[in-house]
């Protein structure tokens, strides 16, 4: 122990001393072990920590798979057979996530509720914190209402008073009283309250999907197992009912996280690769350093010391740089988690479980030491002990072309490795702007958005519900700086809806298993106008269509689809089976991508609350003003004057909705462009200090060039070529790593092929004059070298 404790102090002595080489190591290695901790935190707490349920690899999710879905919700009649029919499931239940305006309890605010079937806690294996769950009695048409509540809206609405439990609120007008609160550990789709789904049996809407469903297998079922049976169920549901009754089953673990694990893989290999810039660039440091000290560690050869001494001096340093790396990287991990989680916003799932914890220390411990390690080791290999005998026997210091070799080697590696990154983070920045400039159907400048929930007691008859909103259309159309407005159940861009299986009448164009599912959507007013939206063919809805029409205005991509090659005016269609109620179509309006930027144009067909109230709106507003959020003041005094127990809520910009519909690849080109220009700058960084470093140790070299005619240009140019191909071979062994790497970005990727020429030969561009640029300083030293100075002390 005295021994290990008196190398720590020498090493420590030796790394005070190189103060310039100490700091630029440290530095090197807290912003690689720092990104690198950060992201693995993220990888920690989305995909490896366990779900915090009762064995969480029993729950699965139960999809009704469509041609035009394959993980869609059930229905209810669907999820009555899955739930009496299955031989694989323990309990099995659903969940359907809505809205409720909450009133008597301080301010009006829109709630988050998801209701559930009675089962749903069976399925999770959890229980109230305090208080009690609904019972299947509760869960009944025109059952009791009761409110579980989420321990978060407990805490902050109810400052976590357990007396809380047998109290009244009140949600759209009627009163529930409040008979559990949910432990802290458990969240469900963002959920501040729970209530029963309270849904009946009716046969006519089996092709209504809504209920998500979930489901817990029996001891010693595995999920291929009960996938293969449920299919075989939902092929004995289609023989009985018809075709569209596919089941799919899968892990609830992937249904949560499945749609981030790529993306977090590409991240944590990406800040591997930066690690490994990071490394390589301490190598090189050390290297140099070690050079430098020839002399010291042969003369302590000469004394006495083994080998085997000066290998625990040299890694004990060079840990005590990672360590001190990586404690600084931790701190620096701390900062990057803050910023990751607000740019991430609501685009990842198990946000809250993300935290540098034990796991994530031990990692960075771990890293911290084996990165000392390599850097510590590779040194001393190049120095061998030969050659550091020889160094006190003969006073040579001159490096030999093995350090040379390896220097130049790590400095390709680098720009290989960067090269890369840079490539991954173009494509994705590419995509990301062909993304931003799709066509979405519909104008975003100058308009504000904003929600209205109508209560269920006030408004129970349509003719309520349509009097509130031609009541708020009409006062809102009077104030001066609005050019346009209209309302919609449905804003664009929400990855959101309600649909349907649909039938044509006189048959459809498809086949029996290529159903597709359309989107409800309802709208009031001058929605169309204010969103941009043409008119394609036919006419809107106007005064003729009222609670007694069933007319109706489709988007182009259903017309193509229902009716291929023909005029859909005039044409009629239904809800699945049911041939009693035909919607006729009367108009043909233009695209809009719905569901986001980066999904399809989705089938949808429009009606509007004279013809079939919709209790959830919202509003849209197109002003006259550079700034539209300066309308919400007058809104909201509209809307006290007309209901002050209506909360006007979700307000945002319709530019604001379009960049929140492509969050999730804005914030993977983010994340890819820091990293790659962080791999960038210190691949340059390493191209400048091998360059620097090979002319101050080549100066007899260049100056006997000089004597001998060489003028200060071609000794410039020497040297920067010599910086090129060092970057050209880079470029070339990163175009293979590139092709690697992009294999990974396919799903990634929409508008843009992994093997983009122009972003690949950009990249290679930039590299390259980039490198000759950090070779050229070294260059111009080099040229300026005065030949007799050097010679007379060489």
């Amino acid at each position: 122990m005295s021994r290990l404790l008196l190398d720590i102090k020498v090493a420590a002595r030796s790394v005070i001393r190189a103060r310039l080489v100490s700091a630029l190591a440290v530095l090197a290695f807290a912003l690689g072990i720092g990104v690198t901790t950060a992201v693995f935190s993220i990888f920690n707490g989305v995909l490896l920590m366990p779900l915090p349920y009762s064995h969480p690899e029993q729950i699965v999710s139960v999809y009704d798979t469509q041609p035009a879905c394959a993980t869609c919700p059930a229905s209810i009649p669907k999820y009555h057979d899955w739930k009496e029919r299955n031989q694989v499931f323990s309990a099995i239940g659903g969940s359907v996530q809505n809205s409720d305006v909450m009133t008597g309890n301080g301010d009006p605010i829109r709630v988050s509720r998801v209701a559930t079937t009675a089962s749903f806690v069976d399925v999770f294996g959890v229980r109230p914190q305090i208080g009690r769950w609904y019972t299947e009695d509760e869960d009944r048409p025109g059952g009791p209402k009761v409110v579980v509540l989420a321990h978060d809206f407990w805490t902050e609405r109810f400052g976590r008073d357990p007396a809380v439990v047998g109290r009244t609120v009140t949600f759209n007008g009627e009163p529930y009283e409040i008979i559990g609160v949910m432990p802290a550990s458990f969240s469900h789709r963002r959920a501040k309250t729970f209530v029963p789904l309270q849904r009946k049996l009716d046969p006519a809407t089996r092709g209504s999907h809504f209920l998500v469903t979930y489901a817990r297998l029996k001891p010693g079922v595995t999920v291929e197992r009960a996938a293969t049976e449920m299919r075989a169920l939902g092929q004995t549901l289609a023989k009985e009912f018809g075709t569209n009754h596919g089941i799919d089953v899968r892990s609830y673990t992937e249904a949560v996280v499945g749609g981030v694990r790529t993306p977090l893989r590409v991240l944590l290999g990406a800040v591997f690769l930066v690690l490994l810039i990071a490394c390589a660039n301490v190598a090189n440091l050390l290297l140099a350093s070690g050079l430098a000290r020839r002399r010291e560690l042969a003369i302590r050869l000469a004394l006495g010391a083994g080998p085997r001494d000066l290998a625990r001096q040299l890694t004990i340093e060079s840990l005590l740089l990672a360590l001190t790396g990586g404690a600084i990287g931790i701190v620096l991990a701390q900062w990057i988690l803050r910023t990751f989680l607000v740019l991430a916003g609501n685009q990842l799932p198990r946000a809250a479980t993300i935290a540098i914890d034990g796991r994530v220390l031990a990692f960075t411990v771990a890293v911290s030491v084996i990165v000392g390690v390599f850097c510590g080791v590779w040194p001393l290999v190049l120095l061998r002990m030969k050659e550091l005998a020889s160094a006190v026997r003969e006073g040579d210091l001159r490096t030999g072309s093995g350090s040379r070799r390896f220097g130049n080697g790590l400095v390709v590696a680098e720009i290989a490795l960067a090269f890369a990154l840079l490539v991954g983070a173009g494509l994705l920045v590419k995509n990301l702007v062909l993304l931003r400039n799709r066509d979405a159907g519909i104008r975003i400048d100058r308009i504000i958005a904003f929600d209205v929930a109508l209560s269920n007691q006030r408004y129970k008859e349509p003719a309520q519900s349509r009097g509130f909103y031609r009541d708020l259309y009409a006062r809102l159309s009077q104030v001066g700086n609005i050019e346009s407005l209209g309302m919609t159940s449905h804003l664009p861009m929400y990855n959101f809806g309600w649909n349907g299986e649909f039938q044509v009448d006189g048959g459809t164009p498809w086949g029996p298993n290529e159903a597709p599912l359309v989107e409800y959507r309802w709208m009031h007013g001058d929605y169309l106008k204010t969103m941009g939206i043409p008119l394609v063919k036919g006419r809107m809805l106007d005064q003729r269509d009222g609670d007694k029409s069933a007319t109706v205005l489709i988007n182009h991509a259903m017309a193509e689809k229902f009716w291929p090659g023909k005029d859909p005016i005039g044409k009629r269609f239904g809800q699945g089976n049911d041939k009693s109620q035909w919607y006729e179509v009367v108009g043909v309006i233009g695209d809009v991508r719905s569901l986001g930027l980066a999904r399809n144009t989705p089938y949808e067909f429009y009606r509007t609350i004279a013809q079939s109230p919709f209790a959830f709106m919202t509003v849209v507003i197109r002003t006259t003003a550079d700034d539209p959020t300066s309308i919400i003041p007058t809104a909201r005094q509209i809307m006290a004057s007309i209901d002050p127990s209506l909360p006007l809520s979700e307000v945002q910009t319709m530019e604001h909705v379009v960049a929140e519909s492509v969050g999730q690849p804005r914030l993977m080109s983010a994340l890819t462009v820091l990293f790659g220009g962080l791999a960038g700058v210190l691949a340059m960084v390493g191209v400048y200090g091998v360059m620097a470093y090979n002319v101050r140790r080549q100066r007899r070299e260049f100056g006997i060039r000089l004597a001998l005619g060489a003028d200060q240009a071609r000794v410039r140019n020497l040297v920067v070529g010599r910086g090129l191909a060092l970057a050209i071979t880079g470029v070339a062994l990163g175009a293979v790593g590139s092709w690697l790497l992009t294999n990974l970005l396919k799903t990634m990727l929409n508008d843009v092929k992994p093997t983009d020429a122009a972003v690949f030969g950009g990249t290679a561009a930039a590299v390259l004059i980039v490198a000759v640029v950090a070779s050229y300083l070294p260059a111009r030293s080099a040229g300026r070298v005065d030949p007799m100075i050097v010679l007379r002390d060489a």
